[in-house]
């Protein structure tokens, strides 16, 4: 007789768009998160135009109740965000009930608990839809865990740790902290106003204005790089950013292995994979106390956390790694042993595979 995994298929459902949940559904890929299962990826939502979107949105559904109605599968890993996500997912929740196969949903959405604060009913009732008639939801932090059982009456709400990739989490074993001449700064996450850049833009203006030197940052991400190159311009600080644009596979690889500290000062998060990839590979970080990062960061021998949209704070912390000496090596020590205590690939596939296990 065949064993269960052998008879049980998974349906992965997410974004093909450039970022964070695209790199979170390729690292549970390959760190083994579905081995021993056949599992599909069905892509509902690309960087595509708002036709287009809902063209991929129909054909991803069509090609789920395919797979359902054909035995292919009996559980579906859905993972979303906010805004239109949720009406996509509410879709696929009411295919797999109707089918009765299973549903893990993952939320991602950094801005989600805004997103519904000021919703109306039909996105709320939405929401509850997709909370409510899951088998199981997963978070990316305690506090998420809270807010969503405060809007849900799902019993089932697991905290699962996002973790990057574990090729990264080498680089650490082969990390040199003896002084540079230059400290390497990065930026990693989308450009724009969410993830709190053109505070660091400020902020690397009040430290020039102090002749603080030394450093440099690399940005990487996708987004408003052509606006950030001219406001970089502008603000006569070229010497101080380089403005790569998205990165990826080795690119990504060399600049956690070149960098010293990681800057994020967003506005809103989950817990953003950057900074995961950050802790794994052995930088200090440096962002802010939104969404699930506090949970993460909860001491200072952690990572420096300030209040978002405050540049001068930010200023102030970046002058704290730079000035104190030790301090980066310290932190990214002690945040890397964090790290694979709670949020390595190894520690989170097996909390993950422990839930698919119980509903495959």
């Amino acid at each position: 007789m065949k064993q269960k995994n052998e008879l049980s298929g998974i349906a992965i459902v997410g974004t093909r768009e450039r970022g964070g949940i695209r790199a979170v559904i390729e690292n549970h890929i390959q760190a083994g998160v579905y081995d021993g299962y056949r599992h599909y990826f069905i892509a509902s939502h690309d960087e595509v135009s708002m036709a287009k979107r809902f063209l991929l949105a129909f054909t991803s559904l069509l090609t789920l109740l395919s797979l359902i109605i054909r035995g292919k599968v009996s559980l579906c890993h859905l993972h979303g965000s906010m805004k239109g996500s949720i009406y996509r997912k509410a879709a696929f929740v009411f295919v797999c009930r109707l089918l009765k196969c299973r549903v893990i949903f993952h939320l991602h959405g950094s801005e989600f608990a805004m997103t519904y604060k000021n919703a109306g009913a039909t996105y709320t009732n939405m929401v509850h839809f997709v909370l409510n008639h899951s088998d199981c939801v997963f978070v990316l932090s305690d506090y998420w865990k809270s807010y969503v059982e405060s809007i849900s009456k799902n019993p089932n709400i697991r905290v699962i740790n996002n973790f990057p990739s574990p090729v990264f989490e080498l680089i650490y074993e082969e990390r040199n902290f003896s002084k540079k001449p230059i400290t390497e700064m990065l930026f990693l996450g989308h450009i724009g106003q969410r993830k709190g850049i053109y505070d660091l833009v400020d902020a690397i203006d009040l430290l020039r204005s102090q002749s603080v030197g030394n450093f440099r940052i690399n940005v990487g991400g996708n987004g408003e790089v052509d606006k950030l190159r001219e406001l970089v311009a502008n603000r006569h600080l070229d010497e101080y950013f380089n403005i790569i644009g998205w990165v990826t596979g080795e690119q990504k690889h060399q600049l956690l292995e070149t960098s010293d500290i990681l800057l994020l000062p967003s506005h809103n998060e989950g817990l953003p994979i950057a900074i995961l990839e950050a802790l794994s590979a052995g930088l200090a970080v440096l962002s802010t106390s939104v969404g699930g990062i506090p949970d993460a960061i909860s001491e200072e021998r952690y990572g420096l956390l300030v209040e978002p949209g405050q540049p001068k704070a930010l200023a102030n912390a970046i002058m704290r790694y730079l000035g104190t000496e030790g301090l980066v090596e310290s932190v990214a020590r002690k945040a890397h042993e964090l790290y694979s205590r709670d949020y390595s690939s190894t520690v989170n596939v097996g909390r993950i595979r422990n839930v698919i296990e119980h509903l495959a």
